[in-house]
Protein backbone atom coordinates (compact mmCIF):
# COMPACT_ATOMS: atom_id res chain seq x y z
CA UNK A 1 0.00 0.00 0.00
CA UNK A 2 1.15 3.52 -0.60
CA UNK A 3 2.27 6.14 1.78
CA UNK A 4 -0.51 8.58 0.20
CA UNK A 5 -2.95 5.85 0.44
CA UNK A 6 -1.89 4.70 4.53
CA UNK A 7 -2.30 8.58 4.46
CA UNK A 8 -5.23 9.21 3.85
CA UNK A 9 -7.02 6.48 5.57
CA UNK A 10 -5.39 7.70 8.75
CA UNK A 11 -5.79 11.04 8.28
CA UNK A 12 -1.67 12.30 7.71
CA UNK A 13 0.38 13.57 4.86
CA UNK A 14 2.23 10.85 2.65
CA UNK A 15 5.13 12.30 4.06
CA UNK A 16 4.90 11.91 7.76
CA UNK A 17 3.30 8.51 6.96
CA UNK A 18 6.72 8.15 4.90
CA UNK A 19 8.91 9.11 8.37
CA UNK A 20 7.32 7.14 10.29
CA UNK A 21 7.49 3.91 8.56
CA UNK A 22 11.12 5.02 8.68
CA UNK A 23 11.74 5.26 11.83
CA UNK A 24 10.00 1.96 13.24
CA UNK A 25 12.03 0.90 10.27
CA UNK A 26 15.24 2.03 11.83
CA UNK A 27 13.76 1.22 15.50
CA UNK A 28 13.35 -2.38 14.72
CA UNK A 29 9.85 -2.78 15.03
CA UNK A 30 9.46 -2.94 11.28
CA UNK A 31 11.83 -6.01 10.62
CA UNK A 32 11.17 -6.59 6.63
CA UNK A 33 8.84 -7.18 3.94
CA UNK A 34 7.63 -10.00 2.54
CA UNK A 35 6.36 -11.37 -0.36
CA UNK A 36 2.71 -13.74 -0.18
CA UNK A 37 3.10 -17.14 -2.09
CA UNK A 38 0.03 -19.16 -3.47
CA UNK A 39 1.62 -21.97 -2.41
CA UNK A 40 -1.25 -24.10 -3.97
CA UNK A 41 -0.16 -22.71 -7.51
CA UNK A 42 3.47 -24.22 -6.47
CA UNK A 43 2.16 -27.53 -6.10
CA UNK A 44 2.21 -27.37 -2.55
CA UNK A 45 -1.63 -28.54 -2.06
CA UNK A 46 -1.23 -30.55 1.22
CA UNK A 47 -0.90 -28.41 4.47
CA UNK A 48 -1.15 -29.74 8.01
CA UNK A 49 0.53 -29.11 11.71
CA UNK A 50 2.47 -31.65 12.95
CA UNK A 51 2.56 -31.44 16.66
CA UNK A 52 5.56 -33.21 17.64
CA UNK A 53 6.83 -34.72 20.84
CA UNK A 54 10.29 -36.18 21.50
CA UNK A 55 12.42 -36.46 24.86
CA UNK A 56 15.45 -38.05 22.37
CA UNK A 57 16.96 -34.91 21.25
CA UNK A 58 18.44 -31.63 22.55
CA UNK A 59 16.39 -28.28 21.91
CA UNK A 60 19.30 -27.85 18.94
CA UNK A 61 19.06 -30.95 17.76
CA UNK A 62 15.41 -31.00 17.07
CA UNK A 63 15.68 -27.41 15.67
CA UNK A 64 18.36 -28.84 13.12
CA UNK A 65 16.12 -31.59 12.46
CA UNK A 66 13.14 -29.97 11.22
CA UNK A 67 14.80 -27.44 9.64
CA UNK A 68 16.15 -30.11 7.45
CA UNK A 69 12.44 -30.26 5.69
CA UNK A 70 12.31 -28.82 3.00
CA UNK A 71 8.39 -28.28 3.21
CA UNK A 72 8.47 -26.40 6.64
CA UNK A 73 6.70 -22.93 6.18
CA UNK A 74 7.18 -22.53 10.01
CA UNK A 75 8.07 -23.82 13.22
CA UNK A 76 7.20 -22.84 16.79
CA UNK A 77 8.78 -24.26 20.38
CA UNK A 78 5.84 -24.73 22.57
CA UNK A 79 4.71 -25.35 26.36
CA UNK A 80 2.19 -28.32 26.83
CA UNK A 81 2.37 -31.51 26.01
CA UNK A 82 4.93 -31.31 22.91
CA UNK A 83 8.35 -29.96 21.99
CA UNK A 84 7.17 -28.09 18.60
CA UNK A 85 4.48 -27.27 16.83
CA UNK A 86 5.13 -27.44 12.45
CA UNK A 87 3.53 -26.19 9.81
CA UNK A 88 4.20 -28.39 6.71
CA UNK A 89 2.79 -27.56 3.42
CA UNK A 90 3.57 -31.11 0.97
CA UNK A 91 2.73 -31.79 -2.43
CA UNK A 92 1.03 -35.10 -1.79
CA UNK A 93 -0.38 -36.96 1.03
CA UNK A 94 2.25 -39.58 0.59
CA UNK A 95 5.37 -37.16 1.38
CA UNK A 96 3.43 -35.21 4.47
CA UNK A 97 3.35 -39.50 5.39
CA UNK A 98 6.99 -39.60 4.82
CA UNK A 99 7.72 -36.19 6.61
CA UNK A 100 5.66 -38.16 9.81
CA UNK A 101 7.23 -41.48 9.48
CA UNK A 102 10.57 -39.87 9.79
CA UNK A 103 9.67 -37.99 12.32
CA UNK A 104 8.31 -41.14 14.31
CA UNK A 105 11.64 -42.49 14.60
CA UNK A 106 12.50 -39.69 17.06
CA UNK A 107 9.29 -39.41 18.92
CA UNK A 108 5.46 -39.14 18.80
CA UNK A 109 3.11 -36.93 16.25
CA UNK A 110 0.15 -35.77 15.80
CA UNK A 111 -1.26 -34.30 12.86
CA UNK A 112 -4.04 -31.81 11.63
CA UNK A 113 -4.89 -31.28 8.46
CA UNK A 114 -5.58 -27.47 7.08
CA UNK A 115 -8.68 -26.95 5.53
CA UNK A 116 -8.64 -23.38 5.26
CA UNK A 117 -6.60 -20.62 6.55
CA UNK A 118 -6.84 -16.61 7.13
CA UNK A 119 -4.91 -13.69 8.42
CA UNK A 120 -5.68 -10.92 10.11
CA UNK A 121 -3.51 -7.94 8.17
CA UNK A 122 -3.81 -5.24 10.73
CA UNK A 123 -2.89 -5.12 14.28
CA UNK A 124 -3.44 -2.42 16.21
CA UNK A 125 -0.60 -0.99 18.22
CA UNK A 126 -2.08 1.03 21.34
Amino acid sequence: MSTTEIGRRIGLSAPAVAERIAKMEEGGIIKGYHTAIDLDKLGLTIRAFIAFKTTRLKHAELIQLVEGIPELIEWHAVTGNHSILLKIAAPSSQRLAAIIEMLEEWGETSTSLILSSGTKETIILI
